[in-house]
Order: C-alpha cells, then structure tokens, then sequence
C-alpha cells in the first residue's frame, strides 16, 4: 500500500492500493470505501465483495482481508469516528426514523450502487481533496452521503448499525474479542469473563457481529495467521501456534478452506 494524503479535519484521504494477493487490514472505526478506479475485492466471514469504479462500500469497526487483484486501485477512504456517528443520528433522528426497521442481524459490510445523486455527492467530496474548503463542508457532504445511504434500498441494514453506535455493550464487546479471540476458552468462559449469561451473551454477539462467536473468533484467528503468514519470517508451524489452532494440520486445512491454497503456497505466491 502506498502513501495516502488527507485533508481537513474528517480526514478524508485519496489511496492508491496495490494489493494483487489478499491481505488483512484493521479499521479502528467505522467508514467508507469510495471506489474511484479499478477493483477492490474485501472479505469478512460472512461476505466477499468485489466493487467496481463509482460502487461504495460502508464498513464496520474490525478486520478484513482485501485485494486489489493485478492492478491498482484508487479509491476515497472516509473514517467515521462514533460522536460524529451519533451527532448524526440525533440531528436527523426524525427523518431517520422513517427509514424502515431491519431485524436482521448485524452485517459488517454494506455495498451502495452508484446513483446519479451518490455520483453527484463524490465528485463534491474529490473536489474536497483539491479546494481550500471551509471544515464544516467535509463534514456536510459526509452527512449528504450517509443520507443518501439512508434512503437507498439497503438503508434499513445501515440504520440497523447505526443504532447501535455509543452502545456500551456493543462497544466493550468489540474490544473484549479483539483482546481475548486467541484465548482457549470456551465459549462459556468468554461469557464469564465478559459478564454476561451464556445466551444473553450469544444473542448481543449475533446482533453485533451477525455470525456465532465460534465462527466469529475462527475467521479472526485465520485472518490473523494469514497477516503472520505473508508478513513475517516466522515457521508455519508458529504461525499455527500462535494463531490458536491445535496443529499445522488443521491450520492447513482450515487455511485450505478459507483461501484456496494451503499456507505454503500462499506464502511462496508473496515472494
């Protein structure tokens, strides 16, 4: 990955990505990916999504792998911290609670098509990047663009992540399994030790993270034994222990299943 330059106070930044095998990246927060050219493909243990150039991606707190596939892509990155988040929902609380209500469980990827007022809104924000501006107009236009995103055919699932911002439980327990998913515990002792009963704690993961949390914490430690593969010398046997899985061989095969290739192809691929 290249250098990004950003500008104004939301930090809206301009990347030039060249990622042609899949890698892991971390969001601190949520945001959104604005696909400017060519091809950006980003994974999470329940979806694969492929954007194409004028296609949007919101994406929740967490961890991914991405790929950029053999060329580079260009693309707009708008971090969206939880206070702005929430200032949001409180402004246009009203207008907002027309948009229908979602009970489907949380998603943490969400693609937007290209509209002719979503087109309108990025060239505004890419006008942004280049124009003196005065720091309340990036963040009208981030505002502009989540509307739009309101008000589109997957406003409802948007909504529904929306609504659980500045919640103390959501937030304490994504920070609880990024500390503890190496942990060999079962799933009763990560109830325990988070303080909740075992099926009060099962239903506020499901509603967060939209998956179980034993497929939840597998996706994680093979994104994080995928990081260790292609980002350090270690063995793969090392990278299996220290990843949390039980043998070199149930990391291959679990690796197998997850990319296509066993860990030593993957890594011979990066060299």
């Amino acid at each position: 990955m290249q250098g990004v330059s950003a500008l104004g106070r939301k930090q809206i930044k301009l990347c030039r990505w060249s990622i042609p095998t899949f890698e892991f990246i971390s969001n601190c927060e949520e945001g959104i990916y604005i696909l400017l050219e060519g091809q950006f493909t980003v994974q999470d243990c329940n979806t694969t999504l492929c954007l194409m150039p004028g296609e949007l991606l919101f994406a929740r707190r967490g961890n991914y792998v991405v790929s950029t596939g053999e060329h580079d892509c260009r693309l707009l990155w708008i971090p969206l911290s939880v206070g702005f988040l929430q200032n949001f929902i409180q402004r246009f609380g009203a207008l907002l609670s027309e948009v229908e209500r979602c009970e489907e469980p949380g998603v943490s990827l969400i693609a937007f098509a290209s509209t002719p007022l979503l087109a309108s809104c990025v060239k505004g924000l890419e006008g942004l990047l280049v124009h003196e501006h005065p720091p309340m107009l990036a963040l009208l236009r981030v505002e502009e663009l989540l509307m739009l995103f309101a008000f589109s055919p997957q406003g409802a699932l948007l909504m529904s992540v929306l609504r659980q911002q500045g919640s103390r439980h959501v937030e304490r327990l994504q920070a609880f399994m990024e500390l503890h998913y190496l942990k060999e515990w079962r799933l009763s002792e990560f109830s325990r030790e988070f303080g909740m009963g075992l099926t009060t704690f099962k239903e506020l993961f499901g509603s967060v993270y939209g998956v179980s949390p034993r497929a939840w914490i597998s996706e994680r430690r093979i994104l994080y034994a995928h990081h260790l593969l292609l980002n350090s010398e270690m063995s793969i046997v090392d990278v299996a222990m220290e990843s949390g899985f039980s043998s070199q061989s149930y990391f291959t095969q679990s690796y197998r299943r997850r990319f296509g290739c066993t860990p030593s192809r993957s890594r011979q691929g990066k060299e």
